[in-house]
């Protein structure tokens, strides 16, 4: 048993990293017996996730988090391993993103109490589990990646008030809240992003670190888009007069490149320019490439987080509309 807690705790330790980027070489035997057996439950999810289609998210359903995602304020975040979570909420709006609380699922029926809920029946998931009353948390539901099946418990009296744990149920669950707040951060960034654009409505994120505007100034007439003066657009004569219209600029030197990125917003969507002598690419959260009809200009973009390629700079530039 011990050796699930140390297995979970040298996970836990190490925060946003692939699932795949583990040191074996640093981990005993045990660690790698127990590693062996959650990805034999892995196989087990994957064959039953098969199965499934994907219905609208409610409560009393089970379903398989993502692992990694992008949260409100640009950031990459990697959770250790996938979570299976059961949904105890409807779902409910904040800052116009859906929200719902889950509790996790963990298949660790070793380190019950009477505080939760032990399911014993391999049918719903592939095997035995518990549900983590006690770690319940909201998640925006773009976390949801796979509908597993519904799970009706019923009306159920759990006396939180007399739970004696033993000190290895408390290791456990420390390791677990550790572990799952990956998931709880989808809403920790949406608050924060809420409030920083009271003031800011763009930024980027340059290596999971937030840059802010460098200035902000309230008249646009032209923007040079690459360094050859030919080249410099007018967005007067595309969009129209834009005296008034909010402009945010950045200029940074990233990987030894000199870069200057300027964001008008006109009414309710963006016109991005990114000067720069090199190839520039833009794509959306799906990856999907935006096509740009003046070199490394782009217009009708709307809110959201879009991903900037530059040949020469290694690191990926997020850029936050909102």
């Amino acid at each position: 048993m011990n050796k699930i807690i140390d297995f979970l705790q040298s996970l836990s330790e190490n925060e946003n990293i692939p699932e795949n980027s583990i040191d074996k070489g640093n981990l005993s035997n045990s660690f790698n017996d127990i590693k062996d057996e959650i990805a034999s439950i892995k196989v087990k999810e994957n064959k039953i996730l098969q199965l499934k289609s994907r219905p609208k998210a409610e409560k009393g359903q089970v379903w398989l988090c993502k692992q990694q995602y992008f949260d409100a304020l640009g950031n990459q975040i990697i959770g250790n391993f996938p979570y299976l979570v059961f949904v105890v909420s409807g779902v409910n709006k904040f800052a116009n993103e859906n929200f719902i609380r889950i509790q996790p699922i963990t298949p660790f029926t070793e380190f019950s109490a009477n505080d939760e809920i032990l399911i014993k029946d391999d049918s719903i998931v592939g095997f035995d589990f518990i549900i983590e009353t006690w770690n319940e948390q909201p998640i925006l539901t773009e976390l949801l990646a796979e509908f597993v099946g519904n799970l009706d418990i019923g009306a159920l009296n759990i006396d939180k008030t007399k739970v004696n744990l033993t000190e290895v149920q408390k290791e456990f669950r420390k390791s677990e809240i550790r572990n799952t707040a990956y998931l709880s951060q989808s809403i920790k960034s949406l608050i924060e992003f809420e409030e920083l654009r009271e003031e800011k409505t763009v930024f980027l994120n340059i290596g999971n670190s937030i840059h802010f505007p460098k200035s902000v100034d309230k008249e646009t007439k032209t923007i040079s888009l690459i360094n050859d003066s030919k080249q410099d657009y007018s967005l007067a004569a595309k969009k129209g007069k834009l005296k008034d219209r909010p402009t945010s600029l950045f200029e940074k030197k990233i990987d030894g490149v000199e870069i200057k990125i300027k964001v008008v917003k006109d009414n309710e969507k963006y016109i991005l320019a990114i000067k720069q002598p090199k190839i520039v690419e833009l794509k959306d959260i799906n990856g999907k490439v935006i096509k740009q009809n003046t070199p490394n200009l782009y217009d009708e973009l709307t809110g959201g987080l879009y991903f900037i390629g530059i040949n020469g700079i290694k690191q990926e530039i997020r850029i936050r509309l909102k």
